[in-house]
């Protein structure tokens, strides 16, 4: 058995890695001339080049879980085209047996993804879009799109320029008070954040006073600002998507909108997706090991190829299905994301039971 395990990983791992090739090539030939579609004369060619190879990582990581399907179903199929398939199971190994041979190279594929969504991809996707936007609007690029804006509890916070060393210049601050009337409003020049203590320190600013009778303004060289917003916190929000952030700036993003009474669940359904990527992953392979053995048995690879891409597109619409409920109907973000994963797991079954 351990000569079988060894096969199939290597059979299995090499066409995952090889249909993962093709399509990241295809996608990133399109993404391309996407990126040469843009508008702005001072973004070029280099600067596109440049965008696509530091968002590699993250256009590898959405394919890789589409790829383990392909390849499964690919390199399934042609051992079944060969005899040596069903030489296995004429030998007495199991469909559970098959797929526990493949587990080897599903934590390779694992290893891979997650090295690329906490480590590499976000890095990238950070600088890429600080590039771009430097390129397209200039070393202000932040403050031409309207600046960051973010809610601390009553106040409302506008940054026009983040550095990418974290420090912030523009700083507007505007209190509310519980009919939601503004009582304050504070600008500074520029702000530090202190990691020791946590604490941010606004200087060269001024803080004006509003009631019904009359306006007071004070100005400051310095004064300490405390905020749970971290120059990380705001990194992300300002250049990541949720499904660009790592796990644990999606976690902290999830706890600052809960501290805020803010909803999370879009941040949610992209935790609970990196949290279950294994059961997903493991639900795929069944599913291509059922298929092989099921219904396309004797079929091509062409065949086995065009139900591949409609079984691909079937989850990725089922997983843009009911992401919309958790966030329209107040589904548990996990369920959300669990049920198409489930779904095609019981397919998977019912086909092993019917043809095995």
């Amino acid at each position: 058995m351990k000569i079988l395990d060894r096969y199939l990983t290597r059979v299995a791992t090499l066409a995952v890695f090889l249909t993962l090739l093709s399509l990241v090539s295809i996608t990133s030939l399109f993404a391309l001339f996407e990126e040469l579609g843009e508008s702005q004369a001072t973004y070029g060619f280099i600067d596109a080049l440049t965008y696509l190879a530091q968002t590699l990582p993250r256009r590898v990581d959405e394919l890789l879980i589409y790829c383990v399907f392909l390849g499964y179903l690919l390199s399934l199929g042609s051992l079944a085209e060969n005899g040596e398939l069903t030489a296995a199971r004429v030998a007495g190994v199991s469909p559970m047996r098959l797929l526990g041979a493949l587990i080897p190279s599903l934590i390779i594929c694992l290893l891979v993804s997650f090295c690329l969504s906490e480590y590499l991809a976000p890095t990238g996707e950070q600088a890429a879009e600080r590039g771009k936007q430097r390129a397209q609007y200039g070393e202000n690029a932040l403050s031409q799109k309207g600046g960051l804006w973010f809610r601390d509890g009553g106040e409302y916070v506008q940054i026009s320029t983040l550095a990418s060393n974290g420090d912030l210049q523009g700083i507007r601050r505007y209190s509310v008070d519980e009919q939601h009337q503004l009582i304050q409003s504070l600008q500074a020049e520029s702000a530090t954040f202190d990691e020791s203590v946590q604490t941010w320190t606004l200087y060269n600013g001024s803080i004006t006073q509003l009631n019904n009778v009359s306006t007071q303004a004070q100005a400051f060289a310095q004064q300490t600002w405390q905020t749970p917003m971290t120059p990380k916190l705001l990194a992300s929000q300002a250049f990541l998507e949720p499904k660009k952030m790592p796990l644990i700036g999606i976690h902290n993003q999830i706890t600052f909108l809960e501290q805020q009474n803010l909803s999370a669940t879009e941040y949610e359904l992209v935790y609970w997706s990196r949290i279950l990527k294994p059961l997903t992953f493991f639900g795929m392979a069944l599913l291509a090991l059922a298929i092989v053995i099921g219904p396309l048995r004797s079929s091509g690879m062409g065949q086995r190829l065009t139900i591949g891409i409609f079984v691909g597109l079937g989850f990725k619409y089922l997983q843009d299905l009911f992401a919309p409920t958790a966030i329209v109907f107040g589904v548990p973000a996990i369920i959300a994301v669990a049920l198409p994963t489930i779904i095609f797991a019981l397919a998977a079954r019912t086909l092993i039971k019917r043809f095995a």
